[in-house]
């Protein structure tokens, strides 16, 4: 009978180092995620809107930004970003004081395409389990085009077009619930832009923007996959 009992103790303990064992691997596999030679590729989408000209219409815009990185050395990744962003305003009359050419404007609105490269680099911190605080810094490379909206949504004339060049600093946090995915919710902290455009009418205008967080908060989600 003792020996019996005997037998069944090391049984129980024979199953809780298994399952102690198969714990600790899922946790070294789901760390192993950001290791050395990773590779992840993935999609952010974001979504904003900002007052124009101190008054009540507001601007809408929608970004999507595919991307494609590695792992050089443990949570730290250097990768590449493909951007495309649509800007649009209308169904309304408005006027505006333009400062830079000092008249006013009247105008129905407008659509702004944006198609760009943005290298990037992120590091990783572990917070708890299986979430981690990450901080991403962006060049970006733009060229945009610039329409104007009449009365009836139509599209009738493109004003300019301009390429520039851009970085940015965007803290993150995401989430990894596999070995294979994650999702992540970030948003630019500071950015930086500086435009060089080429107008119909005052042709070869620079300008540069310096935005804070809460200048436009442009919050993004994404998905990114592991292999």
């Amino acid at each position: 009978m003792i020996n019996i009992d005997y037998t069944q103790n090391e049984i129980n303990m024979k199953i809780k180092l298994l399952l102690m064992a198969s714990l600790c691997a899922i946790g070294f596999v789901t760390h192993a995620q950001l290791q050395k030679g990773t590779t992840i590729g993935g999609l952010s989408f974001s979504f904003g809107t900002s007052n124009q000209n101190s008054n009540s219409i507001n601007l809408n815009s929608l970004a999507i930004n595919p991307r494609i990185g590695y792992f050089l050395n443990n949570n730290f990744v250097l990768g590449m970003e493909f951007n495309y962003s649509l800007s649009k305003l209308n169904g309304e009359s408005y006027e505006y004081y333009d400062n830079e050419i000092g008249t006013t404007i009247s105008s129905f609105g407008f659509k702004e395409e944006n198609f760009g490269l943005s290298p990037f680099s992120r590091y990783y911190i572990h917070v708890k389990e299986n979430f981690k605080f990450f901080g991403q810094a962006n060049l970006s490379f733009q060229i945009n085009s610039y329409k104007n909206i009449d009365d009836t949504g139509y599209l009738y004339r493109t004003d300019y077009t301009f390429k520039g060049f851009g970085a940015s600093l965007n803290p993150g946090f995401a989430f990894l619930p596999t070995q294979k995915w994650n999702i992540e919710f970030s948003f630019p902290l500071i950015s930086y832009f500086n435009e060089r455009n080429t107008n119909i009418d005052y042709p070869y205008r620079s300008k540069r923007n310096v935005k804070l967080v809460l200048d436009n908060f442009t919050p993004s989600f994404g998905v990114n996959f592991h292999f």
